[in-house]
């Protein structure tokens, strides 16, 4: 009896099991709101899982209040609770996707296939950065690739590429020949372990960073020399791959993203007071026993604004700037076709003010870019076997800034102080002085304007054919791009004259004129020009027997340059490329390249150029592929490549002697007088073994990932040694009177370190990562022909690479009897409060010989750091960036040549009374020749400062509407977002911008606010 009830309650069970059991169906969209295949749709806490058709669309069999898990390799992960009736799941694309193949140079990869060094970021990390160029999303997002920017406004080229002679006519200008190719980014530096990289655009060699973001798929840095193998003599910098979307097959998938920011500058000094500068600086000239030039009675009238005109106190930094300008991007995306013919098109409009108070009636004087780009691909199935691709990207960029020029503006703000005139005398016209004869306001706004214009198109085109009828795995392609650039000037400046009122003892109003009247310019002039014109073909087998896959290609490319009215360069590389792998678990890799560039001499324009690398994944190995407990782990990879690579350097035919014609003003006796003449001199002397510069470079590295795939890990180590490099002998001799050439001399070392991990997971549908990379950078001069050094310290070589030498500052002079017994420049007498250096030869003279390495010697260290989550609608990043084991050299001197401006920071200038407290040495007038900066022309470290800093650098806050209220407006995606730039900065040294220093426009704070919609 017991065992039959037993038996009932068993089948009661089932049958209640049967009942909740039911067949779920779906379809799974994008976030375009079209059918998404390939999405792996499971009940969760079970084994069973379906996968989406064509259509998006599944079946599967589940309980009544089982939860369904979403997962696509480039979508976040997303749970949905069964309930009756058809479901309708929407996928938001995720930051860091799961992409199987990754792009390399001229070629697709899969990524476990890959032995170089390569690191990429993708299109949703580029577009939360608000910036007008995606160079600025870069920072701390790459391991090996270093960004300082060293400005906040592009700079402009305003000279012209030709002259105008009485004699000769039109021809072009010296200072325009042998330049290189025009690049749009002039805000943030770029190095990739220690190099200028070569930027590359769909396989097109092009310096062009104002590409709308959105337009973007990823960037790739390739970082060793087997990555970059192809590019033969253009080898060895590493480059920055770019590759902009492509198109999407299906009805049209269109995506219109509006932004608006506002920028504000960040780290402007702290200008003086009129009276608080007027007392300094007496105290400047009673420090050299010079006559005062301030009264009691002008400190007073200084201080109470009671006579300003006679007495100005003008802060220029408030009343030229404003506190904030505005930042607005459009961008335009639609793409869409059928399987024979797709089409993407991208749309971008920029308009970017400057911080500039304009406010002239007739003209706009304020800074600003306007900036219009199209990019556009075609894919085309002409047959089975042969496809089509053409791409045109254009670019108009129109700016603005005022005809005095912004850079001279910004140098004014740093060297007016505020007493120097008022903005306007009492009769309306500009203040000056004959010391500062350009008025600040008038430069501004009363020196007309200057506009440039910017024109930039790109076509390209590509063939793929596959001969797998006759031959399989046989292919071929070939490539054709050609780009025509032109950058032009209108220049409508003009000058303004300024007047310095005065007031005599009788109480008569005087106005003396200063600077010259200039009316206003009307010119029209070519400012750059540049042609491009690039052919690729190859010839490539691929094909697989059993476990063994081959593959191969035979390579050409021709790359010719016209800049401006220089001769074209050529450079031309002939190819061959051959991989093997052993069922992905035993990788070989290697290719020669014979290269070569018509800038060298006939018959020393070609040479060799050779890459390898062998690769072993441990994981697919067997003992830990079928061990049950070793089951977590996905992937331990170790690679190792070398590369034999080179680096045109070559100048504008410097194998050829060069002459000039030139006026020698009042030199030929003619008479009892002399006269001018006119000759031809030799300007250069020829190098006719002029060669490439060269490099061997290892690269080592290990790539992890662990529980399935949710962390991975890679770290690297490099050993890359340059040589032959161009440099200046140090030993020569000006007896013949001009001076050698650059000659291949020099050879440098880079090694260094660098270490990247990623964690992605999800709690059902609260999808979280975290990723970071650091690395550690260390150079070495090995050779550079130095002179003669008299002293171990002095000596250069075995230095890192860019070291700063100086002098070694100890402190202050604080008496007399130290002033006396102190080790002093030639010719200058030691004050209390002077600078105090260290006499590292004991002569008693501080001078060359007591120059040495005074930056750090330590691995200069960068990192960045990237955390966020996404959880119901809502998602969040946040980039944190620095770097360490980095100074740089400040000239923040004050009263420099008796006109500088005066900041806050020289209040704690050494006086006797603080003589144990400054923290900056005694004031003086004019250039002194123990303080200055440039101390007889080199650094010391007191002006030297700490460049170590720690940003965050960019945030991101978006919430994206739910799809069953977007559903109802007739889009798939309506998402709103808020982010920002530069938010915060910790700096070691924190008076100045840890970036940008100097005299130059100041790097801004962000805080944009967006719209995107898709559908």
């Amino acid at each position: 009896m017991r065992r039959l009830l037993l038996l009932v309650i068993f089948l009661q069970v089932l049958k209640v099991q049967a009942q909740s059991v039911q067949s779920v169906t779906g379809v799974v969209l994008d976030d375009y709101g079209h059918p998404l295949p390939a999405v792996t749709v499971a009940v969760s806490g079970t084994s069973n899982l379906v996968t989406t058709d064509d259509e998006g669309a599944f079946e599967i069999q589940a309980a009544a209040n089982a939860v369904l898990l979403f997962t696509h390799p480039s979508f976040e992960q997303y749970a949905w609770k069964v309930t009756t009736g058809k479901t309708v799941v929407k996928l938001v694309r995720s930051l860091f996707p799961q992409n199987n193949s990754i792009d390399v140079l001229y070629d697709t990869r899969k990524a476990d296939k890959i032995l170089g060094s390569v690191s990429t970021v993708y299109s949703g990390q580029l577009t939360s950065t608000p910036a007008p160029l995606y160079a600025y999303a870069l920072a701390g997002r790459l391991p090996g690739l270093y960004t300082q920017q060293t400005r906040g406004w592009a700079a402009t080229v305003t000279a012209s590429t030709s002259s105008t002679d009485g004699v000769f006519g039109t021809f072009p200008t010296d200072n325009t020949k042998g330049l290189k190719g025009p690049n749009d980014n002039t805000e943030i530096s770029l190095r990739l372990r220690g190099q200028a990289p070569i930027t590359i655009i769909d396989g097109v060699q092009r310096d062009i960073y104002t590409i709308d973001p959105e337009n973007i798929e990823s960037v790739s840095v390739l970082k060793d020399g087997l990555s970059t193998i192809l590019l033969g003599q253009r080898s060895s910098r590493g480059v920055i791959l770019v590759t902009t979307k492509k198109p999407m097959q299906g009805t049209p998938h269109v995506s219109f993203t509006a932004q608006l920011g506002r920028q504000s500058p960040l780290s402007l000094p702290t200008t003086l007071p009129a009276y608080q500068y007027a007392y300094l600086y007496n105290e400047a000239l009673s420090n050299q026993n010079l006559p005062l030039a301030y009264a009691y009675d002008d400190f007073a009238k200084y201080r109470d604004h009671s006579s300003p005109y006679t007495h100005p106190d003008v802060d220029w930094f408030n009343t030229i700037l404003n506190k904030s300008s505005l930042i607005n991007r459009y961008s335009l995306n639609i793409s869409g076709g059928g399987r024979s013919a797709r089409y993407t098109v991208g749309l971008g409009y920029l308009n970017q003010q400057g911080l500039f108070k304009s406010d002239n009636p007739a003209y706009e004087t304020n800074n600003s870019i306007k900036r219009y780009t199209i990019n556009t691909n075609i894919d085309v199935d002409v047959t089975k076997d042969f496809k089509a691709q053409l791409q045109i990207f254009g670019r108009i960029q129109d700016g603005n800034q005022p005809g005095a020029g912004t850079d001279a503006v910004i140098s004014g703000l740093y060297t007016t102080p505020n007493s120097a005139y008022p903005v306007f005398n009492p009769d309306g016209s500009l203040g000056g002085s004959s010391i500062y004869q350009r008025n600040l306001y008038g430069m501004v706004n009363r020196s007309g304007y200057l506009q440039d214009y910017t024109r930039d198109i790109m076509a390209n085109i590509v063939l793929n054919y596959k001969f797998d009828r006759w031959v399989k795995g046989l292919w071929a392609r070939a490539q054709s791009n050609l780009s025509v650039y032109a950058s032009n000037l209108t220049d409508r400046s003009s000058v303004a004259p300024s007047f310095k009122f005065n007031i005599s003892p009788d109480g008569d109003s005087t106005y003396a004129r200063y600077g010259n009247i200039i009316d206003q310019a009307n010119t029209f002039a070519l400012t750059y020009s540049a042609q491009y014109f690039y052919l690729q073909t190859a010839v490539g087998y691929n094909r697989s027997f059993g476990k063994n896959n081959f593959a191969g290609k035979l390579f050409f490319d021709y790359n010719s340059s016209i800049f401006n009215y220089d001769l074209p360069e050529a450079n031309r590389n002939f190819a061959f490329n051959a991989t093997y792998d052993y069922n992905g678990k035993y990788f070989l890799e290697g290719a020669v390249n014979y290269s070569g560039n018509d800038r060298y001499p006939p018959g020393k324009q070609f040479g060799l150029f050779y890459a390898a690398g062998i690769g072993w994944d441990v994981a697919k190995e067997n003992f830990i592929k079928d061990n049950s407990s070793l089951a977590w782990i996905n992937k331990i990879k170790l690679r190792g490549t070398y590369g034999k690579t080179g680096n045109v350097n070559v100048g504008y035919f410097t194998w050829r002697e060069a002459f000039q014609s030139d006026y020698v003003f009042s030199s030929y006796p003619y008479g009892v007088g002399r006269v001018t003449q006119f000759i031809s001199q030799q300007s250069i002397l020829a190098n006719p073994n002029v060669t490439w510069e060269k490099a061997d470079k290892y690269n080592a590295g290990i790539d992890i990932a662990l529980f399935g795939n949710k962390f991975s890990f890679t770290a690297e180590y490099y050993n890359n040694r340059y040589y032959d490099l161009m440099q200046q002998p140090g030993k020569q001799s000006t007896i013949i009177g001009i001076a050698y050439p650059v000659e291949n001399l020099g050879v440098n070392k880079f090694t260094g370190v660098e270490v990247s991990a990623t964690y992605r997971n999800n709690i059902k549908d609260f999808n979280y990562f975290l990723t970071g990379n650091i690395s550690f950078e260390q150079s070495k001069i090995l050779y550079m022909d130095e002179q003669v050094r008299s002293y171990a310290w002095n000596v250069r070589t075995g230095n890192p690479v860019g070291a700063t030498f100086g002098y070694i500052a100890d402190g202050f002079i604080q008496d007399q009897k130290e002033a006396e017994s102190a080790a002093s420049v030639a010719g200058y007498t030691l004050q209390p409060g002077d600078i105090k250096y260290r006499d590292l030869n004991s002569d008693g003279v501080i001078n060359q010989y007591d120059e040495t390495l005074i930056s750090s010697s330590k691995p200069f260290m960068y990192y960045g750091v990237t955390a966020g989550f996404s959880y119901k609608g809502f998602d969040v990043s946040v980039l944190l960036q620095g770097v360490q084991n980095r100074t740089y050299f400040s000239n923040d001197y004050a009263f420099g040549s008796g006109s500088q401006q005066g900041f806050d920071y020289i209040i704690n200038r050494w006086t006797p009374e603080t003589a144990t407290t400054a923290g900056y040495p005694r004031l003086t007038p004019g250039i002194n020749a123990n303080n200055d900066p440039f101390l007889l022309a080199r650094n010391s470290t007191f002006w030297q400062h700490d460049g170590d800093y720690f940003r965050l650098k960019n945030v991101e806050l978006g919430y994206t509407l739910p799809f069953k209220v977007t559903k109802h407006l007739k889009v798939s995606t309506v998402r709103l977002f808020a982010n920002g730039l530069n938010l915060f900065t910790q700096a070691a040294y924190n008076r100045l911008d840890p970036e940008v220093n100097g005299q130059v426009y100041p790097i801004q704070r962000v805080i944009n606010f967006g719209l995107n919609i898709k559908f």
